[in-house]
């Protein structure tokens, strides 16, 4: 694994030299600024590539590295300068002011890191005896594993064919906050977690990494994803796919199978991204149609009011234009954005193009807050009062003119409700106080008590890589999108919480009250 890292970083070293020579001449501040924050952010990144790291620390630091350095040099390399959600077009002017509270905040994690690694280094321990669980699991592999797919088939269904759960899309249906909620969690923590328990189980008491068991973990990813027209299912399966370079000792003709995944990865990741922009282009699509008609009905509506007060009054015959609604088409693009040029019309292909570098936060939220005159303490706090409204942009939108292009629109639609969220993410929601020490004490903290969670994950599960490869990876692409109405946070906490107690009963439960009713021995 030491030497899959040296390849890495040597990889890294040569694409950050190249890029950050093709950004410089085209950077607008101080490129002496854009030099620091270069070297600084890929330095941080490649020392976070090591196989000492946790889980948590390597994913976020990639996160991190993405939406900084990443997101900002191949826009000015291949966008032409262009931050998207960075706010009006103006404030790349102050990109040099939005480089110094990055790097303070990735300096916070770097000392985390190390800190974390000095004083609470992993020790995998592993518990022999097997739980009631394991037993049950291991006796009834195959018919388990049965019910599992059609169980996570059902529930994918269920929530696509109903719009229970969708990325981008708000639903005025009939049914129960309690079974969203609960199918919410299945998709996102539930199904993963189980799976996870289930391919450790044979990894840790059989020796052995099943090929048919680790496609199951990998298609109920994808089935689960695309039911809810996630796009991050990339970032999910990597992770998982990770988590196995745990047990290369165990693992048959490794080259064969981590090509294997690899390329089962990246063929799941072009099927879902394809269905996923066609269908969110399709809902787009039929949520214009359905306004464009309710503005015609209307429109006539006031026409035919106008022309009977005229008949009335004995007026003679008027002559009447109706709107053009031509330019409705121009607004849908603005919502699924696939160019800076705003005439680009989105498809499945170009719009996955657009995402692969504009997808990431991190350098464009911080630009659109350091552009404007209202950081304090009051604002923090002011912002951690937002609730969720669906016909009002958010906090972060509204305060630092995100939509000054009037991209965030919000289409209400027959069936459905479009609304995509612009998040700011964690490092630039705590830099809303413009504090510098705020900002490195706080940073500091989170990560530093995520990374002992990561560790808490390990000690219940006993020692279950897997799952806290997954936990921690949700962790962290949380914070990195963090900042819609964040006292809500506490039902993510839930779901983690329900998480750890659903692999703390799996993993540790001897079957004291069901040994009465099945035979494990």
């Amino acid at each position: 694994m030491k030497k899959i890292f040296r390849f890495i970083n040597f990889f890294l070293i040569i694409f950050a030299i190249i890029f950050t020579y093709l950004g410089f001449e085209k950077h607008q501040g101080n490129s002496f600024y854009y030099v620091i924050f270069s070297i600084i952010v890929n330095l941080f990144f490649i020392y976070s590539l090591n196989s000492k790291r946790l889980f948590l620390e390597i994913f976020f630091s990639t996160l991190i590295w993405l939406g900084f350095w990443f997101k900002y040099t191949m826009s000015i390399v291949f966008l032409n300068g262009v931050l998207y959600d960075s706010g009006p077009l103006s404030n790349i002017s102050n990109i040099d002011k939005a480089f110094t509270p990055s790097i303070v905040a990735i300096l916070a994690i770097f000392l985390s890191y190390a800190l974390r690694q000095k004083f609470f280094p992993v020790k995998i321990i592993y518990n022999n005896e097997l739980s009631f669980f394991e037993k049950i699991y291991l006796l009834n592999r195959k018919l388990i594993i049965f019910l599992f797919i059609i169980f996570f088939l059902i529930i994918s269904y269920y929530n696509f064919q109903f719009s229970i759960y969708q990325k981008g899309f708000l639903y005025p249906h009939n049914i129960s906050p309690l079974i969203t909620n609960i199918v919410k969690w299945i998709l996102l923590f539930g199904l993963t977690t189980f799976s996870s328990f289930l391919l450790y189980t044979e990894i840790l008491r059989l020796k052995k990494v099943s090929i048919i068991t680790v496609l199951v973990v990998f298609i109920e990813i994808f089935v689960s994803y695309s039911s809810m027209l996630s796009r991050a299912l990339i970032l999910n399966q990597t992770a998982m796919a990770y988590s196995l370079t745990k047990f290369l000792e165990i693992i048959k003709y490794k080259f064969i199978f981590f090509l294997g995944i690899f390329t089962l990865i990246i063929s799941m990741f072009l099927v879902n991204n394809y269905f996923s922009n066609h269908f969110r282009i399709n809902f787009a699509h039929e949520i214009g149609v359905y306004i464009k008609n309710q503005l015609i009905i209307e429109n006539q509506k006031k026409i035919i009011e106008k022309k009977l007060k005229e008949n009335n009054g004995g007026g003679g015959e008027v002559k009447k234009k109706s709107k053009n609604y031509d330019n409705l088409e121009v607004d849908l693009r603005k919502n699924f954005k696939v160019s800076n040029d705003p005439e680009v019309k989105p498809d499945p292909i170009n719009m996955s193009l657009f995402v692969v570098i504009n997808r990431w936060i991190g350098i464009d939220s911080m630009l659109a807050i350091v552009s404007s005159d209202r950081l304090g303490f009051d604002l923090f706090f002011q912002s951690l009062k937002e609730k969720k409204i669906i016909n009002q942009h958010t906090f972060y939108e509204s305060t630092f003119n995100v939509d000054w292009d009037g991209g965030k629109e919000i289409m209400f639609g027959e069936k459905r409700i479009l609304k995509g969220n612009t998040l700011p993410g964690i490092i630039t929601v705590l830099f809303y106080t413009g504090n510098y020490l705020f900002l490195f004490i706080s940073v500091f903290s989170i990560i530093f008590i995520f990374s002992l969670l990561e560790i808490f994950c390990l000690k219940i599960s006993n020692s279950n890589m897997i799952f806290a490869s997954f936990i921690s990876f949700t962790i962290a692409f949380r914070l990195s999108n963090f900042g819609y109405a964040p006292a809500d946070s506490y039902l993510y906490l839930i779901s983690i919480l329900a998480s750890l107690v659903l692999i703390f009963i799996l993993s540790n439960y001897k079957g004291l009250f069901f040994n009465k009713f099945f035979n494990t021995k």
